[in-house]
């Protein structure tokens, strides 16, 4: 009897356990009050249903920013219907936390589209920061500004990341059927987003600044240029996403660069093209046929050249700045050395008189 009453005793605290741990788990999708797990906090927004393990202060500034960035999304590509749904945001507090419960090995952020959920993490790095994209400055050499600003290029800003998951969350919820879009357009807009930075009042007019630089893919631009690498870009229309994702830095870099040239030519043909492409896969998901609709009368060969020389007008920040420096630098070192060349070959022929002087006065003697 005594052994059967310490049995039921540890299958009671097994089962206590248990209920615990699972009470503590961080589940998907949306949390009632009591299903809010410890260290976690939930913050509602017009949009989005912010979980954060980072805290209040983080939740409220990742959903104030992704606030502006769905009243982008819907200008870009209007619904066709009306209601909201708050979508679900998971804030890990760090990338520890976010690899256990599933995040990709290399990413900042990820849509788990079985639960509609968007999954992110405090990397350090928030666009919002006054000085987060404001390379360093001061008493430092040049090169060593240079070094600062090709450092930038590979962080991964939290806000950015979020802003380009989440235009995988919006268009999910836009289409509802399962609909895969080309990767160029699919991952290329998402990166397009990742640059945009709301405004201090976002207006369904001007939420944010759009067509920004997106740095770890302009520098993946310009290597891919100068190395042989770049993918014309008929044949990155046609890409399958198994080839894209076979050369996935160049291809994101170039489906960044082809979307963001789109969207802000000057060319109002070309600005049509990708809300044309999205307004067609609601009712057509043949993508070799939406992309020769949504590309019909455009040179592709002619398009392909565009983009590479608008690519070669586009700088990092701070990076015209510097360049600027380069040059004044350079103009005073060439002017300096003018005006040395010029001192000397004046002192060198006023020399030259003295000395001549000096023989013929001894002549005269």
């Amino acid at each position: 009897m005594k052994f059967r009453h310490i049995a039921q005793l540890l299958l009671v605290s097994l089962t206590l356990a248990t209920c615990v741990e699972a009470q503590r788990r961080v589940q998907p999708g949306p949390w009632a009050k009591s299903k809010i797990p410890p260290g976690w906090i939930v913050h509602k927004t017009k949009n989005y249903e912010i979980q954060s393990q980072a805290g209040k202060e983080k939740a409220v500034r990742l959903g104030k920013h992704m606030d502006a960035i769905n009243m982008v999304y819907r200008k870009l590509f209007k619904p066709d219907k009306g209601g909201k749904k708050q979508q679900v945001i998971k804030l890990f507090k760090d990338k520890k936390q976010y690899h256990r419960y599933g995040g990709p090995r290399g990413s900042g952020a990820y849509y788990y589209r079985a639960e509609r959920e968007m999954v992110c993490y405090d990397t350090g790095l928030w666009m919002d920061d006054s000085d987060a994209n404001v390379p360093t400055t001061g008493k430092r050499t040049k090169a060593q500004k240079r070094i600062d600003i090709m450092k930038s290029v590979t962080e991964i800003d939290t806000l950015g990341c979020a802003a380009h998951e989440g235009w995988h969350q919006y268009f999910s919820w836009l289409v509802v059927s399962y609909v895969e879009l080309p990767s160029w357009l699919n991952e290329g807009m998402g990166d397009y987003f990742y640059a945009a930075k709301p405004r201090e009042k976002p207006t369904r007019r001007k939420p944010a600044d759009l067509g920004l630089i997106n740095k770890m893919r302009l520098g993946v631009i310009r290597a891919a240029l100068r190395q042989d690498r770049w993918v014309p870009i008929p044949e990155l229309l046609q890409y399958a996403k198994s080839q894209y994702y076979s050369n996935p830095s160049v291809c994101y870099a170039e489906g960044w660069l082809l979307c963001q040239f789109l969207l802000e030519s000057d060319n109002k043909k070309y600005n049509k093209i990708i809300p044309t492409f999205i307004k067609l896969v609601k009712n057509d998901t043949n993508m070799p046929v939406v992309t020769a609709k949504a590309f019909k009368g455009i040179d592709l060969e002619k398009l392909d050249q565009e983009v590479i020389a608008y690519s070669k007008t586009l700088k990092l920040p701070g990076e015209a700045e510097l360049e600027a420096e380069e040059a004044a630098a350079k103009k005073k070192a060439e002017e300096e050395a003018k005006a040395a060349a010029k001192k000397a070959a004046e002192e060198a022929k006023a020399a030259a008189k003295k000395a001549a002087a000096g023989k013929a006065g001894g002549a005269d003697q």
